[in-house]
């Protein structure tokens, strides 16, 4: 991504330039009373962007820890989705199948 112009910390102003058929959708939205004005509208969907494509990291960590992680955590929480585990320990998605899968087969979860 191609880096242009640097953002002032201190700002709390950005400038962005819509086409017109896009300003008199937020104007209807706006008239319709979804959003209080089109600033309100601006800053929801950005905030809602922003929670959209948090970056997530996780652990880097071996089979053998995950297991031992993802057995407390499961005795905690009764019923979890994979992805649940794998947000809650920062643990990757695809290791986390790996060792639920392997903790289904030996009978060690349901």
């Amino acid at each position: 991504m191609q880096k242009t112009k640097e953002i002032p910390k201190e700002s709390d102003l950005v400038s962005a330039r819509l086409s017109p058929k896009e300003v008199e959708e937020i104007g209807k939205l706006v008239e319709e009373g979804f959003y209080m004005n089109i600033a309100d509208f601006v800053r929801t969907s950005v905030r809602e962007k922003l929670e959209s494509i948090k970056i997530i990291e996780t652990r880097d960590i071996n089979r053998e820890r995950a297991e031992k992680e993802i057995i407390e955590y499961l005795k905690q929480n009764k019923r979890a989705y994979p992805s649940d585990i794998a947000d809650a320990l920062n643990l990757d998605f695809d290791l986390v199948i790996e060792v639920v899968k392997g903790l289904a087969e030996k009978g060690r979860i349901k």
